[in-house]
């Protein structure tokens, strides 16, 4: 696992710590308080120590809630799996932008999700989402699936749903100016999300987020002021990847799971 940078930034040398997610990874040299956010794209921005896990969590909640639906103030969004990595992020700023949050999460979860702001914590193991909620403005979709389905019952008329974890469609090839016949292949396999997007007046977007350092400065402006509060929930050195893994599958984690590696 390498990082390929060309920063004019003071050098990163002995000591480095890589945090790798997606595209993206954090370098720290210990002694300093910096980070260095880079990416393939050569976007970047320098960042405080407490913030580098905001990177892809923030901007996968920042991109879907303020560029796709630009969520206002005393709209209803349902976060999906409020306690999970994007969900305690997602949770903090569609409360800072005013919405009123409802997210499910398990018993257990319900104190971590309910500090973070969550106005109403449905409890998925006694009842689902779709039998309690009903004239939401947003859907933000972090599990896919049946849920992704329900989803789209609890919309008023005009409502959107985002999803991370749906499939692409045809909208979406278009946004990233991808081949007319890729585009259609992602319309083709979407055919049922656009039949029930249809039915139910509603708009369906697939989110595959996009390094941007602006937005990443704008998101750690907000951690400095102590209005995000980035969740981690365990780190794991590199020696216990594995164990990182079976965690992460135990569907247990509040909050992000950090792998470390140590280089020279």
């Amino acid at each position: 696992m390498t990082a390929q940078t060309h920063l004019s930034r003071p050098a990163v040398s002995h000591h480095l710590k890589i945090l790798k997610d997606a595209d993206l990874v954090t370098l720290r040299k210990e002694g300093t308080k910096y980070y260095y956010a880079v990416n393939p794209n050569g976007n970047f921005a320098v960042i405080q120590s407490t913030t580098a896990m905001i990177q892809t969590l923030g901007l996968t909640s920042y991109q879907a809630l303020i560029d796709l639906v630009q969520l206002k103030p005393g709209q209803k969004v349902l976060i999906q799996a409020g306690a999970g990595g994007v969900g305690t992020i997602a949770i903090q700023l569609a409360k800072y932008l005013g919405a009123y949050v409802a997210t499910t999460a398990s018993a257990s979860s319900a104190p971590l999700v309910k500090k973070l702001g969550a106005d109403l914590v449905i409890d998925y193991h006694q009842q689902s989402f779709d039998e309690v909620l009903h004239d939401y403005d947003l859907v933000f979709d972090t599990l896919g699936g049946v849920n992704l389905r329900k989803a789209f019952t609890i919309l008023k008329p005009g409502g959107n749903i985002v999803s991370v974890s749906g499939l692409p469609n045809g909208q979406f090839g278009r946004r990233r100016h991808y081949s007319w016949w890729k585009t259609w292949l992602f319309s083709l396999a979407t055919l049922n999300l656009t039949r029930w997007a249809h039915k139910y007046h509603v708009t369906y977007q697939f989110l595959f987020m996009q390094a941007n350092g602006r937005e990443l400065a704008e998101l750690t402006a907000l951690v400095e002021q102590g209005k995000l509060q980035p969740q981690i929930d365990r780190v794991f050195p590199l020696a216990q990847t594995q164990a990182a893994l079976d965690y992460v599958a135990q569907g247990r984690a509040h909050g992000k799971v950090v792998v470390t590696v140590a280089a020279e």
